[in-house]
């Protein structure tokens, strides 16, 4: 009975994939340099020269695609591409346009492929609709856990930015990740995909960002739900209707915008609806297009690129760590120096960097004194800070801080020695006549040709 449902299925689709591979750009691992960063987060330009490992275990390995530039230290979103029935991890990350996305968005790809049936098919075993038609032991959710994890320790792949990305089989295992694995991925996109029919096998165990896109006339995965392989399988607007009822989010969508996503470009081909305001600070919302079949010509040339609005719309509320320092972008105030992550004063300087870290007018202190540069008038000098006369001479050196004419005095009589005409004598400071005799020596102090009176008769004894 099973067999006789399957062959004409299996006919239908691999005519289409293999009919909408012909008209795909062969040559998938060209693509423009474009370092374009999703909303700019991104500091470093990546490239084009892609490096791809394979990962996971020994029995079973998938590709891991990563930009040129990728620093391990430096965190990058991890996008999984899950495949459709009968096809690869490589035709959809291409279908997606995921592989040039890799640097013009600068994310880690992971492009993993579904186990063969038994009559050679590729599969998930996602949903009890789709697609372990043979109900053969693969626990495809263990594997890709497996992978995700190998990414994050190994491949800089940021824990906070894992986004999975499937097609119709792959939407369904999309699905059924965010239900199991709901607690380590950030968002579940499914284009012609659907969840469980009975929501209550969808384990609940997390909120990530749910995005349902689907085509009105789909025929493989019908918009308004059906049943495969003797499954049942809900409509796309129940799939997300599930989904925000989980998240506690508003009851009914909201229409929030037209999307122009599908080649050729110039018009709105999609309209998309949200649940709003939910509990859990997550996104659920439905791309509905009129008109679309099962493999719509997605395309990073339409007017809203395909790739770099779903990842855009996958990340909301991820902020990445761009400096690898261990502070997201969001509370990071030098997000692209990992030697900085705070300015308490405001000033552009760093507070590990800053010698005052709370007072604004001041960074350095280059002589250690304690006072900033832009205050202390002797920056390179750890004994002065003032001068306030503006001599040249520092307060704590000069004799005399508030006169300007004056720093020393050597006789300590308190006259300076730039006006005392007797510097290292205590007793004079002028001599009126200059015959070289102080003032106060001089009993004739007015006149040069005398300075003594021996017998105090007024009359000097020169004369």
């Amino acid at each position: 009975m099973i067999r006789t449902q399957v062959i004409p299925f299996l006919i239908v689709l691999i005519f289409i994939t293999q009919s909408f591979s012909l008209s795909t750009n062969n040559s998938i691992n060209q693509f423009e340099e474009n370092n374009s960063n999703i909303d700019e987060r991104y500091s470093i330009e990546y490239t084009d020269n892609h490096t791809t490992v394979e990962i996971g275990p020994s029995s079973r390995k998938a590709i891991l695609e990563m930009p040129g530039g990728h620093n391990t230290s430096y965190k990058l979103p991890l996008v999984v591409a899950l495949h459709g029935f009968t096809n690869s991890g490589s035709f959809v990350s291409s279908y997606f346009d995921l592989i040039e996305s890799v640097h013009k968005n600068g994310h880690l790809l992971l492009r993993p492929d579904g186990s063969y049936s038994a009559t050679g098919q590729r599969y998930w075993n996602a949903t009890d609709a789709c697609c372990n038609i043979w109900n053969e032991d693969v626990d495809d959710v263990s594997w890709l856990t497996v992978l995700i994890n190998e990414a994050i320790t190994y491949h800089g792949a940021d824990p906070e930015g894992i986004i999975l990305v499937g097609h119709s089989n792959g939407g369904f295992m999309a699905h059924r990740m965010a239900c199991e694995r709901g607690d380590m991925i950030r968002a579940a996109i499914s284009l012609a995909g659907a969840t469980y029919s009975d929501f209550n096998d969808c384990q609940n165990t997390g909120h990530p960002n749910i995005l349902q896109i689907h085509g009105t006339l789909d025929s493989v995965i019908q918009y308004d739900g059906g049943s495969l392989f003797g499954g049942n399988y809900p409509s796309a607007p129940q799939t997300v209707n599930y989904w925000a009822n989980r998240s506690e989010c508003d009851a009914s969508l909201t229409l929030i915008d037209e999307l122009d996503i599908i080649s050729p470009s110039g018009q709105n081909d999609t309209i998309e609806y949200e649940y709003l305001n939910c509990n859990f600070g997550n996104r659920v919302s439905l791309w509905k297009i009129p008109d679309g079949g099962h493999l719509p010509a997605v395309s990073s040339a339409s007017d809203d690129d395909f790739a770099e609005t779903i990842l855009n719309w996958g990340l909301t509320g991820y902020s990445p760590d761009s400096d690898g320092d261990g502070f997201r972008d969001d509370v990071d105030d030098f997000p692209h120096d990992p030697l900085e992550n705070q300015d308490s004063d405001g000033d552009g300087v760093g507070d590990n960097s800053d010698a005052f870290p709370n007072d604004s007018t001041e960074t350095v202190d280059s002589d250690d004194d304690g006072v900033g540069d832009n205050s202390d008038a002797f920056p390179n000098d750890s004994t002065e800070t003032v001068d306030s006369d503006n001599d040249g001479v520092g307060d704590n050196s000069d004799e005399f801080p508030n006169d300007s004419t004056e720093t020393v005095d050597s006789d300590n009589d308190g006259v300076g020695d730039n006006s005392d005409e007797f510097p290292d004598d205590s007793t004079e400071i002028s001599d009126t006549d200059r015959d070289g005799i102080g003032d106060n020596s001089d009993v004739f102090p007015l006149n040069p040709n005398e300075h003594l009176d021996t017998d105090s008769d007024g009359v000097g004894d020169n004369s």
